[in-house]
């Protein structure tokens, strides 16, 4: 049984998510997935992944709930871009299946465990102090993809 306060969270997420980001998902074209504002730098198409590939990787660091839809993880740790990403309806259907997988796992999570802190690859955090780093994860590179939308290029 998640606390109203717990509920709140979810929701502001799974809000912040429907009238932020997927706004700027839905305005990209096909041939963006690919642009970047500087040689070396990340494209548009890495950092959707990326997002999504962290809400996985929350999702089995926290709940248990792992993903095993894949066999490694790309775009998580000290990685670059290798170009991997060049469809964006699949990399866009990814990180909206990675979202719903994040959603259930977190809302089936025992309210007794939202404040119990687990070690993770950025220090001890617990669920609910995870999920609120999250959500700023999908902020923080929501606007480096407006960004790049707005002034990158296929270099």
């Amino acid at each position: 049984m998640t606390t109203a306060a717990t509920s709140a969270q979810i929701s502001q997420i799974e809000n912040t998510r429907a009238l932020r980001y997927r706004p700027i998902l839905d305005n990209l074209t096909a041939e963006q997935v690919t642009w970047k504002v500087a040689p070396g730098s990340n494209s548009i198409g890495f950092l959707i992944r990326h997002i999504a590939e962290a809400e996985y990787a929350f999702s089995g660091m926290f709940t248990g709930k792992r993903y095993e839809g894949l066999s490694e993880f790309f775009t998580l740790g000290p990685v670059t871009d290798q170009g991997q990403v060049t469809d964006l309806a699949a990399t866009i259907k990814f990180a909206d299946e990675a979202f719903s997988y994040l959603m259930e796992a977190v809302k089936a999570l025992p309210e007794d465990k939202w404040d119990i802190k687990t070690e993770t690859p950025v220090g001890p955090l617990s669920p609910r102090e995870g999920l609120s780093l999250m959500q700023h994860h999908m902020g923080y590179h929501a606007g480096q993809i407006g960004l790049i939308a707005k002034y990158g290029s296929t270099l």
